[in-house]
C-alpha cells in the first residue's frame, strides 16, 4: 500500500452485505410516471418501482451527480454454458484464496463461509481456502499483494482498494430474497433517551464503526452535515465492528450509535435487550458491496469463477448439494445469513453513489 495512505482502518466492520433494503413496489401519483432518463430523488437512490408495465431503479450518475430513472432489466444475467472439466488451467494457481471484509469474529466467519468454500472447490478441482481478515486494512493489503482471488467488499472498501492498486474486476453483487441489492445504516439510543433524531446528536458521545465502513461511518457522517451538523459538533468513537458499536451504547461509552445489520438479543449482541434500545434514524438505501476477482487471473479461471458465482452461488444449488447444511430454500444460508438468495452481475459504475457521497463528505478515507 502506499507510504502516504491515511485510512486510519482499525478492526472488524460488517461486510455490508446482509440486511434487507428496499424491494419493488408500484409507483407514487405524486412522484409521477417514471421513465428512462427522467429524474428521480437522493431519497429514491436505489429503489425499484413499477409503471407502464415496466421496472425503473433510481440511478446516481458521479460525472454529472444527477440522479436518473433506469430500466430495469428483467432478464436474468447471461452466463455462457462452461464444460468446467475442458477448460485450459495453464496459470491457474495451486489453491484459490476467497477474502472477506471483517463481520464478525473469525471463527464465526470461517463457519458461515464453509459452504462457498466447498462449492468452488468441488467445481475448481483445486484447494480454495477462506480468508478471514480482522480489518479492512488487512483485506486491502492482501488484495494489493495479490494474496486473495477474491473478495467480498463493503462498497466504500471496494473504491479504497482500487484506488490504492489493488487490481480487481467486480463479478457480482447479492440479491435479497424480496429481490433487493441494498441495505441500510441505522442510528440508535436507549429507550429513555430524550434524543429523538440525528440532529439532536449535538454535544453528544456518538458510536462509530471505522471511518471506511459503509454504513457505520461513510454515510453516517453525510447523515450528521446533512442534519446541519459538522463532525465537531460530536464526539466519534470509533468502535471496530457494528455489533462493538452497540456494545458501546450499552456500557455507555456513548449516547447514540450507527450500525447496521444487526439484531439486539442474538449473537455478540445475546446480553441485550431489544426493549432497551430504540432506532431513531434509518439512511437511504445503500448498495451491497461487490464480489471482486483479481485481475491478473488467467482468463479462462476467471471466466469458471464468474460461471459459479453467477449460476451457482444460490440458495436452490446450495439446498440441492447440502452445502452449509442447507435442506430447505427458506432457512439456507449461502452467505453470512438466510436473506441472501443469489448473485448477479455488477459493473463498477454501480458505486458512482458511493463515490458522490465522498465527494460531498470530503472523506479523507476515500482518498489514496
Amino acid at each position: 500500500m502506499k507510504k502516504n495512505l491515511k485510512l486510519k482502518l482499525v478492526a472488524v466492520a460488517t461486510l455490508g452485505m446482509m440486511a434487507l433494503g428496499a424491494g419493488i413496489a408500484p409507483a407514487s401519483a405524486s412522484s409521477g410516471a417514471p421513465k428512462d432518463g427522467a429524474p428521480c430523488t437522493k431519497a429514491q437512490y436505489g429503489k425499484v418501482v413499477k409503471a407502464a408495465g415496466k421496472s425503473f431503479r433510481c440511478t446516481y450518475t458521479a460525472k454529472t451527480k444527477k440522479y436518473t430513472w433506469k430500466t430495469v432489466k428483467t432478464t436474468a444475467t447471461t452466463v455462457a454454458p462452461i464444460d468446467l472439466a475442458k477448460l485450459d488451467k495453464k496459470g491457474w494457481p495451486s489453491k484459490f484464496v476467497i477474502g472477506g471484509v471483517p463481520a464478525e469474529n473469525v471463527s464465526a466467519m470461517q463457519t458461515k463461509w464453509q459452504g462457498m468454500v466447498k462449492l468452488f472447490q468441488d467445481e475448481l478441482g483445486i484447494p480454495v481456502e477462506f480468508y478471514a481478515g480482522t480489518s479492512y486494512a488487512g483485506v486491502i493489503e492482501a488484495s494489493i499483494a495479490n494474496k486473495v482471488d477474491m473478495v467480498a467488499w463493503g462498497a466504500m472498501s471496494y473504491i479504497v482498494s482500487k484506488l490504492n492498486g489493488a487490481k480487481i474486476e467486480p463479478l457480482g453483487i447479492s440479491q435479497y430474497v424480496d429481490g433487493s441489492t441494498s441495505y441500510t445504516s441505522k442510528l440508535y439510543v436507549k429507550s429513555g433517551s430524550t434524543t429523538a433524531g440525528i440532529k439532536d446528536l449535538k454535544g453528544k458521545k456518538v458510536c462509530f464503526v471505522t471511518q471506511t465502513s459503509t454504513s457505520g461511518g461513510l454515510v453516517p457522517t453525510e447523515g450528521v452535515l446533512n442534519a446541519g451538523l459538522s463532525e465537531k459538533d460530536i464526539t466519534q468513537n470509533f468502535t471496530g465492528g457494528h455489533d462493538k458499536s452497540l456494545l458501546g451504547l450499552s456500557t455507555n461509552q456513548c449516547e447514540a450509535a450507527f450500525a447496521c445489520c444487526v439484531v439486539i438479543g442474538s449473537g455478540t449482541l445475546a446480553a441485550l435487550k431489544a426493549a432497551d434500545y430504540k432506532q431513531i434514524w434509518e439512511s437511504g438505501p445503500i448498495p451491497n458491496g461487490p464480489m471482486s476477482i483479481r485481475s491478473t487471473l488467467p482468463k479462462s479461471l476467471k471466466a469458471a469463477i464468474r460461471n459459479i458465482l453467477l449460476t451457482k452461488a444460490n440458495k436452490e444449488y446450495f439446498v440441492s448439494k447440502g452445502y452449509n447444511g442447507c435442506t430447505a430454500l427458506a432457512s439456507c444460508v449461502v452467505i453470512e445469513d438466510k436473506n441472501v438468495n443469489n448473485f448477479i452481475e455488477v459493473k463498477d459504475s454501480f458505486y458512482d453513489y458511493i463515490r458522490g457521497i465522498c465527494e460531498a463528505t470530503k472523506s479523507s478515507s476515500c482518498k489514496a
